[in-house]
């Protein structure tokens, strides 16, 4: 899905660097025959929905074991 005004190269880049993130789980965005297009090369930018997109850069500064209140902002866990 391309977004006017951005180089698709850099936004696929990004939305990789997010789906590859420690603690997530490309399953959660991609069906096995996505997951095997893109690791073939397809752009992410084809596979996801507009929905997904957003979901994935939503969540760009969550980190694992780190919550967040309802007003989004974090509250780090001492473990």
């Amino acid at each position: 899905m391309p977004v006017g005004g951005y180089d698709p190269e850099d936004l696929d880049e990004k939305l990789s660097d997010l789906m590859d993130a420690k603690g997530r789980d490309p399953s959660n965005w991609l069906t096995d025959e996505e997951l095997v297009a893109w690791e073939n090369g397809e752009s992410l930018l084809e596979l996801l929905d507009e929905d997904d997109i957003h979901e994935l850069l939503r969540k760009e500064g969550d980190v694992p074991g780190e919550e967040r209140d309802e007003a989004g902002d974090s509250d780090a866990r001492a473990e």
